[in-house]
């Protein structure tokens, strides 16, 4: 019995060693699947418009790799930092945003209720020193705390919303900059848009001058991100919004619309001028051609009946009696062609009196 119960039991062992055996096999295939699928996790791809660089070991490497497959080590060891390189990146610059409500009155102060007083105290009136009687004073006013803004040369407040456009060059000195390099851009935007603000008076600065102040400012930026080998190019500066203060909005409104009507009028003057002018000279032409048509006329029968009056006047010379009878003769014919009725009165005396009535055609 006990023979037969050893025989079990080492039967039950071998078959629990082969177990082991089988069980130790497939787990070192399992191991080995899972480090080559941890090998093959270091090849990466890199889409069309990127570039990438690796950091190894916390070593940035100076090689760029282009768009494909990038054959490296896998995490932790190698980390690949993405680029887009074909494309412009926008960088928004909001500091200078102009915020709150516009005042009907810009002398108008708008005091807010309690609430709003004690949570704005609560939040920066102690950090300040400020109490609600000096909110109550300020109302609505500009905080250069929280409010950004900048001077023009005429020393008057004006904000605004910029769009930086820019393309990373070059990845490994985009990458060697700093890992804040979107904060040093925005900086010097900043500071490149109060230089040139400074440089113009805010009536150019909101319109005439708004295309040259984003170009120079961009120059500006161009130059100092080169200087500083940052691996960008600044393609160009966008101005979204450009205004002053809300709190005085509507005065420079009003201002603006002034201008507006009077160019309108000036506008409107010119094309009356045109107008008139045109309508005037065109009468003018016409009076004048009419004038020399009737000088021209008057000429031509002048003309005419001198050359007659000549004609007879060598033949009166030659007979004077025969160009007076046919005078007369031609006058009676006319003046009695023109009459109408004819009275002779009175018969019985020696000198008769002849009443010549002429027609309602020579009557009028």
């Amino acid at each position: 019995m006990k023979k037969h119960e050893l025989r079990s039991e080492g039967r039950a062992v071998e078959a629990l060693l082969i177990l082991l055996k089988h069980l130790t096999a497939h787990a070192r295939w399992v191991f080995v699947a899972l480090l080559a699928f941890y090998a093959l996790s270091g090849i990466r791809t890199i889409q069309p418009q990127e570039q990438a660089l690796v950091l190894r070991f916390g070593r940035l490497q100076p090689q760029v790799h282009g768009p494909g497959l990038l054959v490296g080590l896998p995490d932790p060891f190698d980390k690949v930092l993405r680029f887009e390189t074909g494309k412009d990146l926008g960088l928004s610059l909001d500091r200078w945003a102009t915020t709150g409500m516009k005042l009907d009155d810009p002398n108008k102060v708008v005091v807010p209720d309690a609430a709003t007083l004690e949570r704005e105290v609560q939040e920066s009136g102690n950090r300040r020193g400020k109490s609600i009687e000096d909110k109550q004073v300020i109302g609505n006013s500009l905080d250069p705390l929280s409010s950004g803004y900048t001077l023009t040369a005429d020393t008057n407040v004006i904000q605004g919303r910029f769009l930086l456009r820019y393309r990373i060059e070059d990845p490994f000195r985009f990458a060697s900059a700093g890992s804040n390099i979107e904060d040093l851009l925005g900086c010097m935007a900043y500071r490149a848009l109060s230089q040139e603000l400074a440089r113009r008076k805010i009536d150019a600065a909101l319109t005439s001058d708004r295309r040259d102040l984003a170009e120079a400012a961009a120059m500006l930026i161009r130059k100092e991100a080169d200087r500083l080998h940052l691996g960008v190019r600044i393609s160009g500066l966008d101005i979204r919004e450009l205004s002053p203060p809300s709190q005085v909005l509507p005065a420079f409104e009003d201002v603006v619309n002034a201008r507006q009507y009077a160019k309108t009028m000036h506008e409107n003057s010119r094309q009356y001028r045109g107008e008139t002018l045109a309508k005037s000279e065109g009468e003018a032409a016409s009076i004048v051609h009419r004038a020399e048509g009737f000088a021209a006329g008057i000429v031509s029968d002048a003309s005419g009946e001198a050359s007659s009056f000549n004609a007879m006047l060598a033949t009166y010379r030659r007979a004077p009696a025969l160009v007076s009878h046919r005078l007369l003769r031609e006058t009676l014919d006319t003046v009695m062609g023109q009459i109408h009725s004819r009275t002779l009165i009175p018969v019985d005396q020696s000198k008769p009196s002849l009443i010549l009535e002429p027609s309602p055609e020579q009557a009028r």
